[in-house]
């Protein structure tokens, strides 16, 4: 039996941008070339301005998408726009059949042997949220890799909304982040995807206030999805009975 509680805007979603960006670094799993900027490209700008390591992966070619080479090009001019002066991040191309990832144990132990040579704090992939199949493939192995991690995972939008609970302020690295789309002129022939992300990237703004023009949303699930899939779920299913004010009397 639900009961209704009244609950404040801010318990719901955050009214205050994350105020630094952990100092041991961040790994970044993108299923295609693009999808690291589209998703967290101004999460990974501001990490370079703090000189925390970066390091991206691009796990499929893309090649249902454009030519494979092109793409892996694109990524590579496009982590130059997003480091500026700063340290360029490090990119990984695993070369991945696109449209055909698979969450299996060879790319969750592909995926943890990488997070413990570069040891960062933040291991960010898709959110449960996204409809391509690789999206959620790379997010399940995600999940599954940090089982064993000593990593915060978090998850980042691409093509569809999450429920955040962090937000990064890249209002100061926007320009950077819009140079970086840009370098995928490639993918814009049948949609201006960089125009949909800035969209979105504006909208997330909303409970900010009047300083912060754009954000990037994260969802952090507690102990970083640490205890597996169910755990993620779970989590997901009481932040949305909290949103509709349910009170289902769990403690």
């Amino acid at each position: 039996m639900f009961r209704w509680q009244f609950i404040p805007e801010p318990e719901l979603v955050p009214y205050r941008p994350v105020d630094a960006l952990p100092a041991a670094g961040l790994v970044v799993l993108a299923p295609h070339p693009d999808d690291e900027v589209f998703g967290c490209g101004g999460t990974v700008a501001r990490a370079c301005d703090q000189r925390c390591p970066v390091t991206i992966v691009i796990a499929t070619d893309g090649g249902k998408g454009g030519d494979p080479v092109v793409r892996q090009a694109e990524s590579r001019r496009a982590v130059v726009a997003l480091a500026a002066s700063g340290p360029v991040p490090s990119l990984h191309f695993w070369g991945y059949a696109d449209r055909e990832l698979t969450p299996d144990a060879s790319l969750v132990s592909r995926i943890r042997d990488l997070v413990r040579l570069c040891g960062p704090q933040w291991l960010l992939a898709p959110s449960p949220f996204e409809v391509h199949p690789d999206h959620r493939a790379m997010c399940l192995a995600a999940i599954d890799a940090a089982r064993e991690l000593a990593v915060e995972l978090g998850f980042f939008e691409i093509g569809q909304p999450l429920m955040a609970n962090r937000f990064v302020d890249i209002t100061g690295v926007m320009a950077r982040k819009r140079a970086a789309m840009a370098c995928f002129e490639s993918q814009f022939a049948g949609q201006r995807y960089d125009q949909q992300v800035e969209a979105m990237n504006r909208v997330r703004s909303y409970t900010l206030g009047p300083t912060v023009d754009f954000a990037e949303a994260l969802w952090f699930p507690p102990a970083g999805g640490a205890v597996g899939v169910q755990a993620v779920f779970a989590d997901a299913a009481r932040r949305l009975a909290l949103r509709m004010g349910l009170d289902t009397g769990a403690a």
